[in-house]
């Protein structure tokens, strides 16, 4: 039943976002961020606030588009009827959002139940797929299809070796992790049942990068010259100490010149302050500059340029480059998009002119 309903979904090509959202014009050099277990903590509860103030930030970065390594719900043992309803709540969270949102579905949204499983298809599409942008294959792999163990099988497994087959460089993104972090190595579900083979199958297939989740906290490992990155702190109840990983974040990926250069962000590194008419203060509390290109400022007046400044702790005023994306008026006022890389540590004040 299930491998029926796969190959019908399938026939949609390419992997559809979860929120409808067409991918923009394919560039060389390009941002996206990564996360995944945005799931609440009990059966039948709405998308958290974390989650959403999460969203909020990676708004304001601008991402070409967004990947999620799954447990978007909270699924699990809730009956048909909640899990309809967080769907519904679910929607128009990622139906906000400037870009497309793509997932790949965690054992949250399926745990091995057909009437789930149905119903995510049903509202969101394929549970795995791929796309292309900017010179790289994005691969959404499911670990979660009925089984007694994560695993990927079957014809999904004769998929995923027909796709890398053609050596073109890849970021894939699944739920359960091929490695896990040390501390969670006794864990018998903690990774996908056939790791090893896993791995290999993308070492030989162009693999770059793999975005994984289920355990809730940030761990990178390098094995073989592939970056695993497990980015599992979106709003889920975290599952370590901030020590070893437990604090709620996201990974923004900056593809250029061939790399693939990807960094955590932790909830609460970007905050933009209304200071006025045409006027906000963006914060920046990482230890890293942070690109943003949808800042949006609001003006009593259509605007044609826009500055950002910040002051040294010797009261120096240093310029920052910005620039106007684009103004759209809205009742009687204007807003405009900003595009600013704000500065490690920094306040920047940006304000809008004629």
């Amino acid at each position: 039943m299930i491998s029926t309903l796969i190959c019908a979904i399938l026939t949609q090509a390419p992997f559809p976002s979860l929120n409808s959202k067409s991918l923009p014009a394919s560039k060389s050099d390009f941002w996206f961020v990564a996360l995944g277990d945005n799931r609440p903590a009990g059966a039948g509860l709405p998308p958290t606030q974390t989650f959403k103030q999460l969203l909020a930030e990676v708004t304001a970065i601008g991402p070409e588009f967004i990947i999620s390594s799954g447990d978007l719900l909270y699924g699990n043992e809730e009956t048909l009827d909640q899990y309809k309803q967080e769907i519904k709540w679910m929607k128009p969270v990622l139906e906000s959002l400037p870009c497309p949102f793509f997932n790949a579905p965690g054992n949250h949204e399926i745990n091995n139940r057909q009437d789930f499983f149905k119903a995510y298809t049903g509202a969101f599409g394929a549970p795995y797929g791929s796309f292309n942008y900017g010179g790289y294959q994005f691969v959404a792999v499911c670990t979660e299809l009925p089984a007694e163990k994560p695993s990927i099988f079957g014809e999904q497994l004769d998929w995923l070796k027909k796709t890398l087959g053609h050596g073109k460089p890849t970021v894939v993104f699944q739920h359960h992790p091929v490695f896990v972090r040390a501390s969670n190595a006794e864990k018998e579900t903690a990774h996908v049942d056939q790791s090893a083979e896993i791995h290999q199958i993308y070492l030989n297939g162009g693999v770059k990068l793999v975005v994984e989740g289920h355990d809730h906290i940030y761990n990178a490992q390098v094995h073989d010259g592939i970056d695993y990155r497990i980015a599992g702190g979106a709003g889920a109840p975290l599952d370590g100490p901030s020590t070893d990983g437990g604090y709620y974040h996201f990974m923004i990926v900056h593809a250029h010149d061939g790399k693939l250069d990807a960094t955590p962000v932790p909830l609460g590194t970007l905050e933009i302050l209304p200071s006025g008419d045409a006027t906000v203060t963006a914060c920046n509390y990482a230890d890293n500059d942070l690109p943003c290109t949808n800042i949006v400022i609001t003006s009593t007046f259509k605007p044609t340029k826009s500055t950002a400044t910040y002051t040294t702790k010797k009261k120096k005023t240093v310029e920052v480059d910005t620039t106007i994306v684009n103004t759209t008026k809205v009742g009687n006022a204007y807003q405009s998009r900003i595009a600013v890389t704000l500065p490690r540590a920094k306040a920047v004040r940006i304000s809008l002119s004629r």
